[in-house]
């Protein structure tokens, strides 16, 4: 008859053993020696308590290994975690160690990242900002796994920058693009920007400038050093072009002829060309400059950019894209079609109606589009004060 006893005792010598039987243990063999048989009997017991308790498993851990569960457990409780947490730790950490994406660090992923968004076309401007806003997060971070990272890490790291709201909101969002990429690409498990806090951002209604601003600005264009930025200045005013866009048009992308500015892909934000019709008051502030300094890009410089702005007391008034907020503005009320002025602008409905609409009346807007170089003597004979709309 098989032997259904749990455990067994043996006489070794001066000393007992205690034998667990492999039905109960499961095949493990399990001895203990002890100096007496009351001994070996209350181990033996132990023993059978503990297997019941843990299960079978915990008789093949080692005393290195009991040590570091109990290490484990103590680092869990410290922060406020129930004992039983310890499993769960133990899965997230198989989850997103895995051997694969260790050897991906943010800065590694951030370079493939960027390298992917060159290859499906994005355009120099949008990389830039890429490299921009998530370069100071790899600096940040740059050796370390991308997917070994919390949420509260990346949320503290926004709080440090002491970013404003629009501009956290932008850092979240190029953060959530990137963890996304690393997800595809098997690198994190999950995209841990998505989870950090959004910011509610006041929506602001856009500066815009009036008929007599342009004209001023225009006008102080036109006598600074030689009207160097004249083309940049009135082409803003009234085509509405990004200010990265008008750094890169050439003047043989401006036909005078068809009264149209071509805006190729590599200028545009998007990196979709477009052509933008130009009022017939742009022609002749354009016709001020000399044919043969009509060549190459359009200038821009800085300095001049400020001195221009200076003129009128509009440095301290100015917003990066208060040009293309006026242009696309104006053009609304002139003409009512928002799908026209999308078009000229470069980008969707939505965009215009959130970021750049400003309500203008529809004689305001055919002032704006009547200011002529020949009214810069009326200009001049005003205040010089410079009112914007706010």
């Amino acid at each position: 008859m098989a032997n259904k006893t749990p455990y067994t005792l043996r006489k070794r010598g001066e000393s007992w053993q205690a034998n667990l039987s492999p039905r109960v243990t499961g095949g493990a063999r399990v001895q203990r020696n002890y100096k007496t048989k009351a001994e070996a009997v209350a181990g033996a017991e132990k023993e059978l308590r503990r297997l019941r308790d843990y299960g079978r498993d915990y008789l093949n851990l080692s005393s290195e290994q009991f040590r570091a569960c109990a290490e484990a457990m103590r680092i869990l409780a410290e922060k406020g975690f129930q004992a039983t947490a310890v499993t769960d730790a133990a899965r997230y950490f198989v989850d997103h160690m895995n051997p694969e994406a260790q050897r991906r660090t943010v800065a590694e992923t951030l370079a493939e990242f960027v390298e992917s968004r060159r290859s499906a076309g994005l355009s120099p401007l949008t990389l830039r900002d890429y490299q921009q806003k998530l370069g100071r997060f790899a600096k940040e971070f740059g050796d370390r796994p991308i997917h070994s990272l919390i949420t509260v890490e990346i949320e503290r790291w926004l709080d440090k920058i002491d970013a404003g709201g629009v501009t956290r909101h932008d850092y979240r969002r190029h953060l959530s693009i990137l963890y996304s990429f690393a997800v595809k690409r098997k690198y994190a498990a999950e995209n841990i920007a998505a989870a950090v806090s959004k910011v509610k951002v006041a929506q602001k209604i856009p500066l815009v400038l009036t008929a007599d601003d342009a004209r001023l600005l225009l006008s102080a264009a036109r006598d600074h050093n030689l009207g160097c930025m004249l083309p940049y200045f009135a082409i803003g005013c009234f085509c509405g072009l990004r200010p990265w866009e008008l750094r890169r048009t050439n003047w043989a992308d401006v036909n005078l002829t068809t009264k149209e500015v071509y805006v190729t892909p590599e200028a545009c934000k998007t990196a979709q060309d477009r052509y933008v019709t130009m009022p017939d008051n742009l022609v002749e502030w354009l016709q001020l400059v000399p044919e043969p300094s009509r060549t190459g890009s359009l200038f821009y410089s800085r300095k001049d950019f400020d001195a221009v702005r200076n003129k009128n007391g509009l440095i301290d008034k100015w917003q990066g894209d208060i040009m293309r907020h006026s242009a696309a503005s104006h053009l609304y009320a002139k003409t009512q079609n928002a799908p026209l002025v999308t078009a000229q602008m470069g980008h969707g409905l939505g965009v215009f109606m959130k970021h750049y609409k400003r309500t203008v009346s529809q004689a305001d807007g055919d002032l704006y589009f009547k200011v002529k170089p020949t009214d810069v003597a009326s200009a001049e004979a005003s205040s010089g004060a410079v009112t914007l709309r706010s």
